[in-house]
């Protein structure tokens, strides 16, 4: 009778031991919600330097496109520019929001090729600036061609360029802007079509050989002034077409 007792208590420890280490059932997981937006993209978007883009590209026929969306974003700067060298250059720049800068983009094409590098610089938005070099001291950039298109208040624009048949072509949107264009060469072509209030524009083309230069103005708003100058050896040609009350031209040619 004790061997039974003993038997069968030794045996109800075994089975509450056994029923003690079965595990618990498994519980059904929370599925975690899926994040489709970074959470710093808003904080992102407000710092005063969103993004930055530094470019030093050298050869031929390359084709660059840069856009950047957002606030106070850069592409380049005054030590390190966006340097792009070489012939047949493509070049799209577009900049999307405000207080964006463009400081410097340095496009140098070259005396040998034919083809003079394409190049467009969009910039949407207000208090945006860009700061844009064709050739420098000992490389020209003779036959390119630059597109500049501007939406918004209060942005300004600096370009100096180096060489022969150089053509550029300016469309403004916008009040309060302020232009300045420099050439220097031969051949050279500004076309500035705008419409808005209260701009300044700032535009000079010096003839250095046989080729003159042409520059056109289109004109619709009020409060605009252009200081215009033209000079060299040979004929140049200053054509204006204004729709507006008030601002002013004042214009220099010399020979």
């Amino acid at each position: 009778m004790k061997k039974t007792l003993i038997a069968s208590l030794i045996s109800l420890m075994s089975v509450t031991s056994v029923m003690a280490a079965d595990p618990a059932s498994p519980v059904t997981p929370t599925i975690p919600t899926m994040i489709t937006v970074s959470p710093n993209a808003t904080a992102a978007l407000a710092e005063a330097t969103t993004n930055s883009v530094f470019i030093d590209q050298s050869g031929d026929n390359p084709t660059v496109n840069m856009t950047q969306i957002g606030s106070g974003n850069k592409a380049g700067s005054a030590l390190n520019p966006v340097y792009l060298r070489g012939i047949g250059q493509n070049i799209v720049t577009v900049q999307q929001g405000d207080n964006n800068v463009i400081s410097t983009l340095q496009v140098t094409n070259g005396t040998t090729g034919s083809v003079g590098a394409s190049v467009t610089i969009e910039q949407i938005g207000n208090s945006n600036t860009v700061d844009a070099v064709c050739g420098d001291t000992s490389t020209g950039c003779d036959r390119a061609k630059i597109n500049w298109q501007f939406s918004g208040d209060s942005n300004s624009m600096y370009f100096r360029g180096k060489g022969s048949d150089l053509t550029s072509q300016v469309s403004v949107a916008g009040n309060g802007n302020a232009f300045n264009v420099a050439m220097i060469g031969n051949g050279h072509s500004q076309v500035v079509s705008v419409s808005g209030d209260n701009n300044t524009f700032n535009l000079s083309q010096t003839s250095t050989g046989a080729s003159g230069s042409s520059m056109l103005i289109s004109q619709t708003g009020t409060g605009t002034t252009y200081n215009v100058q033209q000079s060299g050896s040979v004929d140049n040609v200053l054509s204006i077409n204004s729709v507006s009350n008030g601002g002013s031209f004042n214009i220099l040619q010399r020979r």
